[in-house]
């Protein structure tokens, strides 16, 4: 009876990091509500310094360059968002997300009179720091990306497990449940944490350098708090199948009482 209740929980916990998990992967593929609020990050362009960050176009405005205030950037594709936080539109899944701001700015000009005043994506002027290590931002997220999909994964063959389990009882589901259960953790918590850390170093150069800029970034609390569900959901179905026995206990209640020999 204990096990059945284990393994009860454990199957209630693997699948709801499962659903967790897939519900923050999907984030900002589509315009629709509440999709389209999940975001790792969301860029603030409300404040943007034109003439720094466009130097051949010092008199435009973000209103003239058809700029979007707020850019939500998701694992797949990313959102434009009005100054009223409505979202407008949203891109076209294409695989890993690359965290390249020049890109997005530049893709996301609407004024055809103002692109043809900048050459190329190389005329967008940014950061230092966030130029020179951008190949490393990009690692780290195509590391969360993955990650994610691993999780993902591992999270549902595990819940298989815990199915077959309840029909076989013989050791190898067992650790087969308990390995899988903890990879999948592992995955999970690895990639929450490349997100965390490389939208927080991104958040910290450009608010070391908003004077100059104006540009801000957020971590998306939606997604943030859709993952660390599934990080401890997926904990605790790894602690749960820690406790699983490979047989039932089987109790005699007729069987004969070996007598001790008298001494």
């Amino acid at each position: 009876m204990r096990n059945f209740f284990t393994l009860f929980f454990a199957a209630f916990f693997s699948l709801a990091a499962l659903i967790l998990a897939i519900v923050a992967c999907v984030g900002s593929t589509k315009n629709y509500n509440p999709i389209n609020k999940i975001y790792c990050a969301e860029l603030d362009l409300s404040q943007i310094n034109i003439s720094t960050v466009f130097p051949s176009l010092e008199s435009a405005t973000l209103s003239t360059l058809g700029l979007p205030t707020y850019i939500n950037i998701g694992l797949w594709s990313y959102c434009l968002e009005d100054s009223s936080h409505s979202i407008q539109s949203c891109s076209s899944p294409s695989g890993i997300q690359k965290f390249n701001l020049t890109a997005l700015l530049y893709d996301n000009i609407a004024n055809n009179d103002a692109l043809k005043l900048i050459d190329t994506v190389a005329d967008v002027v940014l950061p230092t720091k966030l130029q020179d290590k951008m190949k490393y931002y990009n690692d780290l997220v195509k590391c969360m990306f993955i990650t994610i999909i691993i999780g993902i994964v591992l999270t549902f063959v595990n819940l298989v497990f815990c199915i077959l389990r309840w029909i076989i009882h013989i050791r190898p589901l067992v650790w087969g449940g308990a390995f899988f259960s903890f990879l999948a953790f592992a995955a999970l918590i690895i990639s929450i944490g490349s997100c965390l850390g490389t939208y927080s170093y991104i958040k910290y150069i450009l608010k070391h350098n908003y004077s100059d800029y104006g540009i801000a970034l957020t971590i998306g609390r939606n997604y943030q708090g859709l993952m660390w569900g599934a990080v401890v959901g997926a904990l605790l179905n790894f602690i749960l199948w820690c406790s699983v026995r490979s047989r039932p206990n089987i109790l005699y209640a007729n069987a004969p009482i070996e007598e001790k020999p008298l001494i």
